[in-house]
């Protein structure tokens, strides 16, 4: 039995974890949730969301962030991010952060528009999906200008690139941004990447 277990769904953002424990290189045990949550997974993430990453200790991380974190700690070794208390981690952690507090919520808004209004009617959803789609096209054009090159903090690859890309492969704007593709053929060089990447049916 490996040591940690990924509660994972094709196509979601559970790619990005199996990334990085590919990139570190740990032992992992994989459990593909259904589109209709278990009991058996609800007792694990009450919230019914994935991914989710069962530590060796048996402690549950749900949030990608966090769990990105947690396993940056776990594996300095494995430069996930950059150094602690560098300018470079100061940025990538920042990224992180802005993409999950802004970029994925409007994914979510997009593709689940009647999710976030209580009118039913087409006009009301319609409305809620227009502005989903024009605050992303935003936020990815201010993480564009942001990025070095060919990666967002240089030439070294962080699990915050690896984030960035699996968010722009979701919205058709951002895949047409030179620095995404840029960006997104330079990560799935990297063999462990790329097995995610495949496994999790992005670029398709």
């Amino acid at each position: 039995m490996a040591d940690y277990g990924l509660y994972w769904r094709k196509g979601s953002g559970s790619m990005v974890v199996e990334a990085a424990l590919r990139l570190i290189g740990v032992g992992f045990d994989r459990h593909e949730v259904p589109d209709t949550f278990a009991a058996e997974f609800t007792a694990i993430n009450p919230a019914a969301k994935v991914p989710v990453l069962v530590l060796p200790t048996g402690q549950v991380i749900a949030e990608s962030a966090a769990i990105l974190l947690a396993l940056d700690d776990a594996f300095p070794e494995a430069r996930l991010l950059p150094p602690q208390a560098t300018p470079a981690r100061n940025a990538a952690v920042q990224w992180l952060v802005f993409m999950t507090a802004n970029i994925y919520p409007a994914m979510l808004r997009f593709y689940y528009p009647e999710r976030h209004t209580a009118d039913a009617a087409p006009e009301a959803i319609d409305a809620v999906r227009r502005k989903a789609a024009a605050d992303m096209t935003r936020d990815f054009a201010q993480l564009a200008a942001a990025i070095a090159g060919p990666f967002l903090v240089g030439e070294r690859m962080t699990i915050t690139d690896v984030y960035a890309a699996m968010l722009a492969d979701w919205h058709e704007p951002a895949r047409a941004m030179p620095d995404y593709a840029e960006l997104t053929a330079a990560l799935l060089k990297h063999p462990a990447v790329a097995e995610a990447w495949a496994s999790h049916g992005f670029g398709t």
